[in-house]
């Protein structure tokens, strides 16, 4: 544990990733570049693109501080005239109030820029009619009266695991051992929808990893059979957004930029549009085996960089 979130280092998190791969989005024939392209910085190749789409953090930020070069990098950009977006599987805060985290940061991006993960967590939970009580992993902040049907928040209570119909992971600040005890046990007894409103396995903090929603889902998937269905990167309705916001912009002129190989770069691939992988600040900070990565995960971005920002700062 670190402060009051739970920690996971870098390898079980590739491992996790990688034990976990075969229920995440397969990729068409052709969306595999056949090598990948050497950057100094997003500067090198931004002409290639109309529109740019941000991860947050391990891109633009670690934890509450702006990667260096970020600032530079994302200003750059704009002044060439390019679009920008943020792609962001942070499902427990308004879009207003992570774009504020960006401003106070020193970015410039506007709440119309911004995809959340959490827009799609209730046509979602839509999809089954049928459940009509749902047990939901959240902080105490967040706004569960909005979610369709009888929504209660999770805690120690074994009772509330057992009385509703299907589970949705939102945000794991609060959870503990206890709590995922409670319910892989309610689940392997009673299998139920898992839903999933942030898919992330960790996410960087600065000096540690935390541990997100979708590596819980994944451990209760374990436990009874079900396979958690999930909105956010690298599932296709967040990406689709921003496509759908640019119809006349062929797929070729349009990068997402990303820190990690399984939720970036395989949700741009698998819609069909060019990545560049960055590898400081963020999820590979430090990792010296990509070519190994690349072969273990069957996945490679078109193009790689230290940083957006790199020699920027």
């Amino acid at each position: 544990m670190t402060g009051s979130r739970p920690a996971l280092d870098r390898d079980s998190a590739i491992a996790a990733y990688l034990k976990y791969a075969n229920r995440m989005p397969k990729l068409a024939d052709g969306h595999l570049p056949a090598q990948t392209q050497e950057v100094a910085n997003i500067l090198a190749i931004a002409d290639q693109f109309d529109v740019i789409i941000f991860d947050a953090f391990g891109v633009l930020n670690s934890g509450a501080d702006a990667i260096p070069g970020a600032l530079q990098a994302v200003s750059a950009l704009r002044q060439r005239g390019i679009d920008l977006a943020v792609v962001t599987n942070d499902a427990s805060n308004a879009p207003e109030a992570i774009i504020e985290r960006h401003r106070k940061r020193g970015f410039d991006f506007t709440v119309e820029s911004l995809v959340s993960s959490a827009k799609y967590i209730v046509p979602m939970m839509e999809r089954h009619p049928d459940v009509t009580s749902w047990g939901i992993m959240a902080p105490s902040h967040w706004p569960i009266d909005r979610l369709p049907g009888d929504a209660r928040l999770l805690g120690d209570d074994y009772a509330d695991y057992d009385a509703v119909g299907g589970f949705v992971l939102i945000d794991s600040d609060a959870w503990n051992d206890l709590r995922q005890q409670r319910l892989e046990t309610s689940l392997a007894k009673n299998p139920r929808p898992i839903l999933v409103g942030n898919p992330d396995i960790c996410a960087p903090m600065g000096h540690f990893l935390s541990v997100e929603s979708g590596y819980f889902a994944h451990l209760a998937a374990d436990a009874c059979g079900m396979v958690p269905e999930c909105v956010g990167k690298p599932y296709r309705e967040v990406f689709e957004d921003i496509l759908q916001r640019h119809p006349n912009v062929d797929p070729s002129r349009i990068l997402m930029v990303g820190d990690t190989l399984h939720t970036d770069v395989l949700g741009g691939l698998a819609v069909g549009i060019k990545t560049l992988l960055v590898t400081r600040g963020g999820f590979l900070d430090g990792y010296d085996d990509l070519a190994g990565l690349y072969d273990l995960s069957g996945l490679r971005p078109h193009f790689i960089a230290p940083a957006i920002g790199a020699g920027l700062e």
